[in-house]
């Protein structure tokens, strides 16, 4: 039976539909943004877009080797679908490491519905290779780092279309690889940001998941929309080498990593090519960058990969 969707994804559109009204491409989204104007750490840094929403555009750290072409780290924010963070001081550490960075933003929960994020993340890397030769990136050699829901969108791209996006590498902070999980979670939690995850996953579906929901009102096959979100749905042994990173108290607990993680390998996934690595603690997203040597291990993991 077709449930009443919950309050907050009715009180979340009407407000989207308001704030987009103000969006411009000149403008592309209220969040902290490194544009030419305010980024000087290197003269090649600058803001572009790679699609026709406001919301589609990257912020771009590179530099010109002399040395040949270098790989290409995309790197995708987290904020629960709904909103977007700063990843400015990331991109400048991996930058410093040899990489051609790319800070990308896509589509929320509340401006479109799944799988409007999953297209953004696809597009985003399309348009990185179209410009390979401006940004001195081997398109060949693309690797993805997501945190949270970003990491969802990062697992999603290793695992959807059996290796479409030829990824050499995906590393996941706290990725949230099965919305239906989170659902679940939230439902049996008095923990805030469990249950504001849960919501904004009703957000991103504009349904609950339901087995029996098959009503195609608000968006086409509401279970299937929910099946595509979990990124063990679609392993493949032709999916981007992984390595998944949470803390032990993590909100999005390991079990999110370790069950994809095991999907795989049972679906022909080559042992190993999936890593799960759990510290200690309840650091979350991109706070694990700031853990003891977890910087340094997905460096020496990237650079294995590109």
């Amino acid at each position: 039976m077709r449930r009443t969707l919950l309050p907050v994804l009715t009180a979340a559109l009407t407000v989207a539909a308001t704030a987009l009204s103000t969006l411009t491409p000149a403008a592309p989204a209220a969040h902290t943004t490194r544009t030419t104007q305010t980024v000087r750490a290197a003269a090649e840094n600058a803001t572009h877009q790679y699609g026709p929403h406001p919301r589609q555009t990257l912020d771009a750290y590179w530099k010109k080797s002399g040395s040949g072409p270098r790989p290409a780290l995309v790197l995708i924010h987290g904020g629960y679908w709904y909103h977007q963070s700063d990843w400015s001081s990331s991109a400048e550490r991996f930058a410093a490491e040899g990489f051609q960075v790319f800070a990308i933003r896509y589509r929320l929960n509340f401006e479109a519905a799944w799988p409007a994020q999953r297209d953004d993340v696809a597009d985003a890397v399309a348009w990185i290779r179209s410009h390979a030769a401006e940004f001195d990136v081997d398109p060949d050699r693309v690797l993805l780092l997501g945190s949270s829901a970003g990491g969802q969108l990062a697992t999603d791209a290793a695992t959807h279309g059996a290796g479409s996006l030829r990824l050499k590498g995906v590393v996941a902070l706290s990725p949230v690889a099965s919305p239906y999980r989170a659902y679940n979670d939230g439902n049996s939690s008095t923990d805030a940001k469990k249950r504001k995850l849960r919501d904004n996953t009703v957000i991103l579906a504009r349904c609950h998941p339901d087995s029996e929901d098959t009503s195609t009102t608000l968006h086409p096959s509401c279970w299937g929309t929910w099946r595509s979100m979990v990124s063990k749905n679609q392993v493949d042994p032709a999916d981007a080498p992984m390595y998944l990173i949470h803390s032990e108290d993590d909100f999005v607990p390991p079990a999110h990593s370790t069950d994809l993680e095991a999907t795989a390998e049972a679906g022909g996934v080559p042992n190993g090519r999936i890593q799960t690595h759990v510290v200690a603690g309840s650091a979350h997203g991109g706070s694990l960058l700031g853990e003891p040597g977890v910087f340094d291990r997905v460096v020496v993991w990237l650079k294995s990969k590109a």
